[in-house]
């Protein structure tokens, strides 16, 4: 089921607003302010706490996660249970990847032996220069 039959099936309005919110989360994490600009871009009217709504009502649904990349602000991705990943992020020209670490396992694995802890939850994020910033 796609995110907009999604929210249909939930009972909420499918607006060109929230639409469109869906559309530029597509293309990668992005901050409320990345949102609001790509959606003023495309002449969509919307206001920043109309955003703020819609991604609680994404995230309350399980559409989208709410991610920090290390540089303070609070970033927005599509939620796909099927695809654990991690990020890069260039220092530079902040551009962000996803990437999957195949040993992940055996490292939770360890934390959970060394540290006595009960791991319910991660985040590894890298950051670097990409190839283009690396001239």
């Amino acid at each position: 089921m796609n995110k907009i039959q999604r929210l249909k099936k939930n009972g909420y309005r499918i607006t060109k607003p929230r639409e469109e919110i869906l559309n530029v989360l597509s293309q990668r994490p992005l901050t409320v302010e990345e949102i609001h600009t790509s959606l003023q871009n495309k002449k969509i009217s919307i206001d920043v706490t109309s955003i703020y709504r819609s991604l609680d009502l994404f995230k309350k649904l399980g559409l989208v996660t709410e991610i920090e990349l290390g540089e303070g602000k609070k970033r927005y991705e599509f939620n796909d249970k099927n695809r654990h990943h991690h990020h890069v992020v260039c220092e530079d020209c902040g551009m962000i990847s996803d990437i999957s670490l195949a040993q992940e396992k055996k490292l939770i694995d360890s934390m959970k032996k060394n540290s006595k802890f009960k791991i319910t939850s991660h985040s590894l994020e890298f950051s670097g220069l990409c190839q283009d910033c690396q001239c």
